[in-house]
């Protein structure tokens, strides 16, 4: 059984969706909590526009459900349980098909972006080298890769995307006069970090500091790129000579909080200061915003910016959800079929059980009658029975789908 819970840019601010944030570390705590409670493997898919938790489970074990599932979040992040009303909730074909539009880049903000792909594949591996995945949710993650890369080989739902890391630099061009000749900070150097500073080339701009909280990275992009590489520890300096800055880190608590802000602009004599949060949690503190001549966005206010850009695509969604949906069939009829694996056993053994007593007992009052062609006779009538019974079986159940017909089934041939 796979279920799916989660909340995105679409059902939560992102007040709330930073408070769900998890790194690697949070994964390889949180999931065995679950797996406490019954089940199988689990799947956290977490960026700054969603946190989604896919896990799978036995019908007939003791995992419960939702209930269970968010008591032990909430618990965890010791979070009100208020916060419930911004999550979804999906089973089975809903999980399924919601995470292949998501691998699609249908359910991004910006419709088509690619990097969400990366994004996924990172959590896929996660759970994968510590252990926590189950073969279920591996092969319903590659079907979400296969359905991904279909959607973008053979519609156009990807051609002319933007990317977050755009729509910043679109945001701050339409926000700022002369975009070209403004100093940029960029903090953190990471993949967004980087596809924003191509973004800002692409404008014209030319004069980039770039910092981080590993220098050698810093280094490494600034030579790539003919920027300036600043040691971390010059972060409030390095507020008084750049004009704009653009902040995409992992950290947990802001970097930049409303004291040093305020005392950079008494430094810059109140000259104006944009900043762009790219990241989740924040790095800015909100109350930044505060301070007269000083933009704070964050990365919920780059909405009306992506949405430019939609209409232009919206008629491939329709192309894209048919591929998928062939997909979910694909897999659905996978899990089906593998869950028929205990019927098709007690199949074959009953009847493989019923041909050697029989062939037994009628050996033991024919004792001209040829033992191998009898055998070999009655392994074809036998094997002939299985077949048509495992056909039979599929067509009744809807390839597994049908589990009360499963059970009847599994029941009447179990020879236990």
């Amino acid at each position: 059984m796979i279920e799916l819970l989660g909340l995105n840019h679409k059902s939560a601010p992102i007040e709330v969706r930073e408070k769900f944030v998890f790194c690697e570390e949070d994964i390889k705590r949180f999931v065995p909590l679950l797996r406490e409670k019954g089940i199988l493997g689990a799947v956290i898919v977490s960026t700054c526009n969603r946190t989604e938790i896919y896990v799978d489970f036995d019908d007939d074990g003791d995992f419960s459900g939702f209930e269970v599932f968010e008591e032990t979040l909430f618990n965890y992040r010791k979070v009100d349980k208020s916060l419930r009303t911004h999550f979804y909730r999906k089973s089975q074909n809903e999980a399924a098909r919601h995470l292949f539009h998501v691998v699609s880049g249908l359910d991004s903000m910006a419709l088509g972006e690619y990097q969400i792909v990366g994004q996924v594949k990172d959590a896929y591996n996660i759970s994968e080298r510590n252990n926590l995945i189950s073969p279920v949710l591996i092969r319903l993650f590659n079907k979400a890769f296969e359905a991904g890369k279909k959607v973008r080989t053979e519609t156009c739902i990807s051609k002319g995307a933007v990317s977050i890391s755009y729509a910043a630099v679109d945001l701050a061009s339409k926000k700022l006069a002369s975009l070209s000749s403004q100093p940029v900070l960029l903090i953190g150097a990471g993949q967004t970090s980087e596809l924003t500073l191509q973004n800002l080339i692409k404008k014209g701009c030319d004069k980039f500091t770039i910092v981080n909280r590993t220098f050698e990275n810093a280094v490494e992009m600034s030579e790539k790129y003919n920027a300036t590489a600043e040691d971390y520890s010059k972060l409030e300096e390095l507020l008084l000579i750049n004009n704009i800055v653009i902040s995409s880190t992992a950290s947990k608590k802001p970097l930049i909080t409303k004291e040093m802000v305020a005392n950079a602009m008494t430094l810059r004599n109140n000259r104006p200061l944009f900043f762009v949060d790219l990241s989740v949690p924040r790095n800015i503190a909100h109350e930044v915003a505060e301070l007269e001549n000083v933009y704070v966005y964050d990365i919920d206010n780059l909405n009306l910016v992506v949405e430019d850009t939609f209409g232009k695509r919206r008629g491939e969604i329709c192309a894209a959800e048919q591929i998928i949906e062939e997909v979910v069939v694909d897999f659905f009829n996978w899990l089906g079929s593998r869950t028929l694996i205990p019927t098709f056993q007690s199949i074959s053994h009953c009847f493989q059980t019923i041909h050697q007593n029989e062939l037994e007992g009628f050996m033991k009052n024919s004792k001209e009658i040829d033992y191998q062609k009898a055998t070999e006779y009655g392994e074809h009538i036998t094997n002939k029975l299985i077949r048509t019974m495992i056909s039979n079986v599929k067509s009744i159940t809807d390839n597994g789908k049908k589990q009360e017909y499963i059970n009847l089934v599994h029941q009447l041939f179990n020879q236990n």
